[in-house]
């Protein structure tokens, strides 16, 4: 193994513990190693009082991955969605997405940097996390807000471990997609004083890597688009050359990112008696991740080149069952594109927590917190677009699971794919195109206050009741700073003969890409080129104050400025939404020798604002539909204020129940009804349309009409604890979900809007609709099946499988299963334990889903299965030294999504393999 494989891992762990001398003092819990953390796992779940499973860190500071995301991945019932690097981002609970669940740490809300609610886990670093918690069955005394499940990250506490523990480590990985090395450093502080009634923790990370992804941007179909075509050129159309589908455009390239991920922690905890405890803690975390992406596109769309001979852009084209399958393309311009995006998060969380025994029977207990998110990206991203002028031809055929072939031949005779990987092309041949800048600046702020308490009874099995009261303030700002909107982008399109090299400016470098699209398939250009975007931009200004010419030459009477291109705020992609809820909850516990039982009743009452702009497409003016890189020039009308408020109020009954048949043996039942809110940008009806594509389509974020979503559910869990380390499990779950959110496509609308397309004269131009609605109805069924189990020589297993069965209803009609929703999903590990070995082999499975119902002419985009595996090695040399290696996505999964259809493509992604090298010392 050389140093390109992997990037060598030192670890040192230094740890001293003392030992307490009260023997009143809180009872020491220590977890460590791969069988510790499962078997604390277990009996969490085994004496938890609704349907729960549970991951909790192998040590200090050490959890079982390195992202929370991919260890909650081997939960039953869990799947993830990855993103840059493959890193798990978001999860998904029962089939259902993160817009159906809620994440908490320490049973707050935590702020956000995306549009909705849901939390991304890789601002997160895993150090900071000692546990996690899935509640999959409903209780009222926790946070309404999920029909998936919550999901409670917990941070550990001083007291958890009396006396003084000090770690440090630092980390180091190589991927083979990349080629980057990237390493981690991280530190943990903790002791207790005042005779270990108080302690102080501290937690430290940073991280810096390189992530690469190669992935397919675009791969779009218009639905009109050809609609039919004389392939075999006999002057008439058969129904075979009807109703056709066929490729419009396509894109597709690298992202590298450069992840800076930062963490720290603090806790400040105080026991000074059995009766009375407070903490204060806080945490800050940064993900200072800014990308750089590189993409070829091709714009392949037939069109009418001469409409007294008929003339086509395609030829040679050839149909598989209504596909266009292969053409050959007139009038290609070749182009490439360099995209920066710049992403920064800041979140932060302060809280305080008191629980004080008041009497024998009452106990009571406060918390109160404030999280917070910022991301500063507005105006900040840039898309970068050229290409090559001339009349160049492409032959593009579609292949089954992969790429398609693309071979361009330029109007010199020369391969493009030759050309570039020969360094023939640069300044002279390049001219500009499009020049995106856009972003979002992002603030969320979330506050909240919880009292409450308990009260023992103990009369006969009324054992206590719980009660409290809660409220959460919420407020999200979006803040959408770009240039398409005021014509910035696309003041300079189609200007491929106005080369670099005529202005004098040095854009074009070389760039190396090493495997790329690697298992993606096809034939097409595999070397790169890319832009200084600074000098890109400052090219611009040479033609300032020279004549805009019309498409025929003719000047418009405008000047070119180059700061004409500079972004600015977006009122209508802006919003700003406040969200107050007030809370109430009672719960009856209820015991005897071998049941329990609890039943409650959650009241919520919500009130939210949602503040934005409208204005009105007023006109199109697209004089040169025929060149497909083209675009129409698009006017608006002023933007003007709206503000829409709403409120709800809804009570939440929940009931759980176990018998214990044996020591061993118990069966749960649980019933509840449940909500989701829907995501707060789905609460200000914030628009963009795709005008300057000519797809002519209008995307509405929101709808003020959207109610919450809710859902009767019910479980049945059966769970068999055969020896102290070991457990099956077994579960049904069954959810009806009412009003749930999915997206309404109208297609050839009429809107209002007014263009000339070609010169012909002022006509309406129809446009496809779509918005958030709340569908009718939906119905979840599933099982789960799970085990673990640890054999004397060293050996361990663990299992699960989960199935889940959706149908969903738009207008009384059932449109196909949810969307987002594996039917199969399953993880499976072998580990071996004994001695100073620590060893493991995992396997996660997510099955095929639907991403979305009705993509297109009818089609569903369906995802197609993961498997991602995972191997780890630990060695303890001594009571002071291990050291350990890690690989990720060893089988080289990728994500692959079609139309249905293997030959009709609709997504890829490539994350490569991840190798991690540790050494290990503590005294």
């Amino acid at each position: 193994m050389n140093n390109k494989t992997i990037a060598l891992t030192l670890t040192l762990l230094w740890c001293g513990a003392s030992q307490a001398e009260d023997t009143d003092a809180l009872e020491t819990v220590v977890v460590v190693g791969t069988r510790a953390a499962l078997v604390e796992s277990r009996d969490l779940k085994k004496n938890a009082g609704i349907v729960q499973d549970s991951i909790v860190a192998e040590d200090l500071g050490r959890f079982p991955d390195a992202n929370v995301a991919d260890s909650l991945s081997h939960i039953t019932g869990i799947t993830i969605s990855r993103t840059r690097g493959g890193e798990g981002q978001y999860v998904n609970v029962r089939g259902l997405g993160p817009a159906y669940s809620i994440v908490t740490l320490n049973g707050r809300i935590l702020a956000t940097d995306g549009d909705g609610r849901e939390f991304a886990f890789d601002v997160l670093p895993s150090e900071v996390i000692s546990g996690a918690d899935v509640y999959k069955s409903a209780d009222a005394a926790l946070l309404e807000g999920s029909i998936g499940g919550t999901i409670n990250l917990s941070s550990a506490k001083p007291l958890d471990q009396r006396g003084r523990h000090i770690r440090f480590s630092i980390d180091g990985d190589y991927n083979d997609l990349s080629e980057k090395n990237g390493y981690k450093a991280s530190g943990v502080y903790s002791d207790t004083f005042a005779g270990d009634t108080m302690g102080l923790m501290f937690t430290a990370t940073y991280q810096d890597v390189t992530d690469r992804s190669d992935a397919v941007q675009e791969f779009g179909l218009n639905p009109d688009s050809p609609g039919s075509f004389d392939a075999n050129e006999d002057g008439t159309i058969s129904a075979d050359e009807s109703d056709l589908l066929g490729l419009c455009c396509t894109s597709f390239g690298a992202r590298i990112q450069n992840k800076k991920r930062t963490g720290v922690t603090g806790v400040w905890q105080w026991k000074p008696s059995d009766t009375f405890s407070t903490s204060v803690d806080a945490l800050f975390t940064r993900l200072d991740a800014p990308t750089v992406g590189y993409h070829e596109s091709y714009y392949v769309e037939d069109s009418i080149l001469d409409e007294a001979t008929g003339l086509h852009r395609w030829s040679d084209v050839s149909i598989d069952d209504h596909w266009v399958n292969g053409m050959t393309v007139a009038q290609l311009i070749p182009e490439i594109s360099t995209i920066t995006e710049f992403r920064v998060v800041d979140t932060t969380q302060f809280g305080w927590n008191s629980e004080w025994k008041a009497t024998e029977k009452l106990t009571l207990n406060f918390d109160a917190y404030q999280s917070k998110s910022v991301r500063d990206s507005g105006g900040k991203d840039t898309w970068v677009v050229s290409g090559i002028a001339g009349d160049h031809i492409a032959r593009v055929d579609m292949n089954n699971n992969a790429l398609p072939d693309i071979t361009v031949t330029l109007e010199d005779g020369r391969d493009l794919a030759t050309a570039l990987a020969a360094g023939e092309l640069g300044n002279d041949d390049y001219g500009l195109h499009y020049v995106g800048l856009s972003g979002t600046d992002v603030e969320d702020t979330v506050t909240g206050f919880t009292l409450g308490g308990s009260f023992a009874v103990d009369s006969g099995v009324f054992k206590s009741v719980s009660f409290g009261a809660a409220r959460t303030e919420r407020t999200k700002v979006r803040n959408t700073v770009e240039n398409d909107t005021n014509g910035g982008s696309c003041q300079y399109c189609n200007q491929y003969a106005t080369t670099f090299t005529s202005l004098g400016a040095d854009v074009v470098r070389s760039v190396s890409l090493p495997n790329f699209m690697h298992g993606g398939g096809g034939h097409f250009p595999r070397t790169f080129i890319r832009f200084d975007v600074p000098a890109y931009l400052q090219a611009l200004h040479a033609l300032d104050g020279q004549p805009i010419l019309d498409e025929n030459g003719d000047p418009t009477g405008d000047v070119y400025d180059a700061d004409n291109t500079l972004p600015e705020l977006n009122p209508v992609q802006s919003y700003d939404v406040e969200e107050d809820t007030n809370a109430l909850f009672v719960k009856a516990d209820l015991r005897s020798d071998n049941w329990f039982a609890s039943v409650g009743l959650r009241w919520i009452s919500t009130d939210t604002t949602a503040r934005t702009a409208i204005n009105d497409i007023v006109f199109v003016d697209d004089p040169t539909p025929e060149i497909p890189t083209s675009g129409p020039d698009v006017t608006y009308s002023e933007a003007a204020p709206l503000t829409q408020k709403g409120s709800y109020s809804k009570l939440l009954p929940s009931f759980n129940a176990g018998y214990w048949f044996t020591e061993q043996m118990v069966l749960r039942v649980a019933a509840a009804r449940v909500m989701a809110r829907p995501s707060l940008n789905q609460l200000a009806p914030t628009r963009t349309d795709n005008t300057l594509d000519r797809t002519f389509s209008v995307f509405y974020d929101g709808n003020a009409d959207l109610e919450p979503v809710f859902a009767d559910q019910a479980d049945l869990s059966f769970e068999w604890y055969f020896d102290e380390k070991s457990v099956l499990n077994a579960a049904m779950f069954w959810k009806n979900i009412k009003g749930f959110i999915t997206s309404e496509l109208l297609e050839n609308q009429d809107i209002g809007v007014i263009g000339s397309v070609g010169g012909a004269p002022d006509a309406p131009i129809l446009y496809d609709v779509s918005r958030p609605i709340n569908g009718d109805k939906a119905k979840v069924l599933g099982f789960e099946l799970g085990g673990q189990h640890f054999f004397a020589s060293g050996v361990g297993l663990r299992a699960n499988y989960t199935y889940t069965d959706t149908k969903a209803y738009v207008d009384g009609v059932h449109v196909g299963p949810l969307e987002g929703v594996s039917k199969s999903a399953y993880s499976a590990a072998l580990m071996y334990e004994k001695g100073p070995w620590d060893a493991q082999v995992a396997v996660d499975y997510s099955g095929e889903y639907t991403e979305v119902n009705d993509a297109v002419g009818g089609l569903s985009q369906i995802g197609e299965p993961i498997t991602w595996v995972t191997a780890s090695v630990q060695y303890q040399v001594n009571d002071m030294l291990s050291m350990s290696l890690e690989g990720r996505n060893l089988a080289d999964a990728h994500y692959r999504a079609n139309l249905g259809r293997s030959d009709i493509l609709a997504g890829f992604e490539s994350w490569g393999r991840t190798v991690i090298a540790s050494i290990s010392l503590k005294f």
